[in-house]
Parts: C-alpha cells; structure tokens; sequence
C-alpha cells in the first residue's frame, strides 16, 4: 500500500467513534436518514459504488448542522480510501467552508492536504499542514502535520525551522500517549531520529549521546527504534568512544535484519572501519563482502574500496591492494574527500614496505597536489622525504621539507618535517 495512503488510513478512524455519540443538531428527515444508514451500509460491504452513489444523492437533501457535516466527511473520505482526489478535494474544501470550526475541521485539513500531496502539490499542502497546525494543535493531525513540516523544512537544509516543528512534537507527546497509542509512540519516534540528524549535521554528537541515553529505555525494537540506536552508536564512533561503538553496532547488526533503509549499509561499513582499527583484517574482509551483497549500489562504495585495501595489505597482498586503493582514486564520488588522499597515502605505503622507494616517492608527491587535505599532504612530504633520504638523496630530500614546512607550517607533522630537515642539512654539510 502506498506510503501516503497509508498514512492517511491511520488518521481515518481517529473521530470515528465520537461521530456516533454526537446529538443531532436538527432532527434530519427520515427518507434522508435511510439513505445515510444505507451509504453506511454499503460502505461496510466494500459496496462502493453504491456507496457513493447513496452519499452523492443524500447531499443533494437540504441537509444542515451535524447530518450535513458527516455526509460530506464520509462522502470525500470514501473518494479519498479509493484514490480518487480529484472528486475528494473538493468536497473537503466545501466542508471546511462550511464547518471551518466543526468537529471534523482538523482531519479534513489534513487528508485536504495528504490528498494535493498525492498530486506532488507539496506547496499547497505545507500551507495547509501549517494552517492545521495553528489552529488545531490540539489534535493528532496537528503533530502528523508537523512531523511533515519538520521533515520538509529538514529537507531544504532549513534546520532551524525544521527544529522547531520537531522540538514542538516531542515535547507534546507526552509519555501516557506513548503508552497507549501506537501511532503516537512512533511519531515521537520518528521526531526523535529528526533531531538525531539535525544534530548530526552540525556535528553535535554529544548532544545526540545526551537524547538517545536519556531515553534508550523507550526504544522499541521496530525500525523507528533501531534507528534511533543507530544515531547513539554513530554518536560513539564519531567521538572516538570505539568500544561502546563496537557494542552497539555489532547488536545493530541483528535489529537491522529486514530493514531496507538506506542507513542500514552504514552499520556493516563501521564494523569494518572498527575492525580495521584493531587490524582485524579477516572481520575487515568478511562485513565488507557483507555489504556489498547486500547494498549493491552502496553510494559511498569507494569506502568498501579503502578499507578491502587495508585489509588485503594488511595481509601483505599489497598488489591488490594497490588496485583496492586505485578504485577509489577512480571513482568520481571519492574526488577531492580525504578518503581519496588516504588512498593514494596508502599506495605510497604499499610501494615504502617493499623497499620501493623511487615509486613509493612518486605516490607521495601526488597526495602533495590534492587540494583541501593539509593534513595527509603533510605527512606525505614527510614520508617522500624518507624515500629520498633512504636513496641518500639528501639535496632533494632537503628541497621536499622545506617547501612542505613553508605550506603547511601549522601541520601537526611540521615538528617532525623540520627535525627531517636538520638532519638532511647536517648530511649535506658532511658529503
């Protein structure tokens, strides 16, 4: 079933059971009362021609106050389980017209809106999710509409509105609504996640650490759930907190089975990245084969390529291992990232192991002209120094620590780059 027809069903049943209880307005005259009980009846049939052909009839009657709401409720909410938006939309906009403050106002607001979303009017629908939520922010459609808005304002990188709405969401679940709705828990949930990666984006992990262990305890184990413990153990890897990161990750591996999201891919790339720390090349090899098998068209997938080539020479097959490393330098994703710097760092390692100094030298002087990655050109001078000073060619050895000291002077390998240079001088002084 479609995610939005979906979503609108569960919002269906929320007034059903009130409607029955409600007094009648005016005393409705009876042949019109038949033809409700029989568009009712039809309905519950799965009649729905003759359903619709009754409610089309018994609005044409000079209906008004309750009987009139209903029958135009139940007549645009049965075009809308049926799919049919063109002949719903209307009949929601005439029932707001007419009962703009009615009992059924919120929700017709609402699927008004869920229904130009089906026809991608997303403009339309976020002036109407926004109207629900200002005037009825009472209702569960009001927290549905801002978990929409949130999501929506997320998406256009808009956070401090897309904050906003959720922060509101969360706070205006409270726990006893948690315990006896399903739908709600989810919700709260799902405005949980949100702020997990709005969070993640401005790099505030120990903020996510903070929400996601105040409230582990209210996790279920659904995919809402999972996710929401994926964000507290990327929130441990990415403050260096590995064996937490470790755990979490490894009892993510199981919760995740039969989530298709596209997260899920990230939890057999951390296992290997954990275990590459730990130079656990076997368990690097097999969370890897994991991975692609299971994500194919994984869109960072020169990672896979980086760490198959630290594992393979960390085996010392370092002739595939170059090739590991020259499949990130060829993906067109990896340009300019700090993982395509490592890559070619790494081939000059490969080279540097097995005494290969003149192409070990090459490599190295390549990541010196990747733009944006200071850091790894700086140990690659340092490391194309070593190759030149292991030739005994101290001249040009001097040359390379010099001109990287002059570039990367704040370095954190400018200390060991001028000691290098020193020592360089002090043989040329000698010879």
């Amino acid at each position: 079933m479609p995610r939005l027809l979906t979503c609108c069903l569960l919002l269906l049943c929320i007034s059903a059971a009130a409607e029955a209880a409600q007094p009648e307005a005016t005393a409705p005259d009876a042949s019109a009362t038949h033809l409700l009980e029989n568009a009712v009846s039809f309905e519950r049939q799965g009649r729905y021609n003759a359903a619709l052909a009754a409610y089309e009839e018994l609005l044409q009657y000079p209906l008004t106050g309750l009987m009139r709401e209903r029958s135009l409720r139940r007549t645009a909410r049965l075009y809308y389980q049926l799919a049919q938006y063109g002949q719903a939309r209307p009949l929601f906009e005439q029932l707001l017209r007419e009962f703009p403050d009615g009992q059924h106002a919120a929700e017709a607001l609402a699927m008004l809106a869920w229904s130009h979303l089906a026809h991608k009017d997303t403009e339309f629908a976020a002036n109407r999710f926004r109207e629900l939520y200002a005037k009825f922010p009472q209702t569960a459609h009001a927290r549905e509409a801002a978990y929409w808005l949130a999501v929506a304002a997320a998406d256009e990188q808009n956070r401090v509105t897309a904050l906003g709405y959720v922060e509101w969401l969360i706070q205006e679940l409270s726990p006893e609504e948690k315990r006896t709705s399903d739908r709600q828990a989810q919700l709260w949930l799902r405005g949980l996640c949100l702020k997990c990666q709005l969070a993640g984006r401005d790099g505030q992990w120990q903020s996510i650490k903070d929400l996601i262990g105040a409230n582990e305890k209210s996790l279920d184990e659904g995919p809402d759930g999972t996710r929401a413990l994926f964000w507290l153990a990327e929130a441990e890897f990415r403050t260096n907190n590995f064996p937490q990161a470790r755990e979490l990750f490894a009892r993510l591996q199981t919760l995740t089975i039969g989530i298709g999201e596209p997260w899920v891919a990230i939890v057999p790339l951390r296992r290997a990245q954990l275990a590459a720390r730990r130079q656990q090349w076997k368990d690097v090899l097999k969370h890897l084969d994991q991975l692609e098998q299971s994500f194919p068209d994984f869109p960072v997938h020169y990672e896979v390529d980086y760490l198959r080539g630290r594992a393979q020479a960390g085996r010392g097959a370092m002739a595939a291992a170059r090739q590991s490393y020259r499949r990130v330098l060829a993906d067109q994703a990896a340009t300019n990232t700090e993982t395509a710097a490592q890559a070619q760092w790494m081939i000059g390692e490969t080279f540097f192991h097995q005494r290969d100094y003149e192409r070990a030298n090459a490599a190295y002087l390549q990541v010196m002209d990747i733009e944006g990655e200071s850091a790894w050109q700086a140990r690659a001078a340092l490391q194309a120094g070593k190759c030149l000073e292991l030739q005994e060619r101290w001249n040009q050895a001097s040359e390379v620590y010099r001109e990287a000291l002059r570039r990367w002077q704040t370095s954190d390998s400018a200390h060991q780059l001028q000691a290098r240079l020193n020592w360089a001088e002090k043989q040329l002084v000698r010879r």
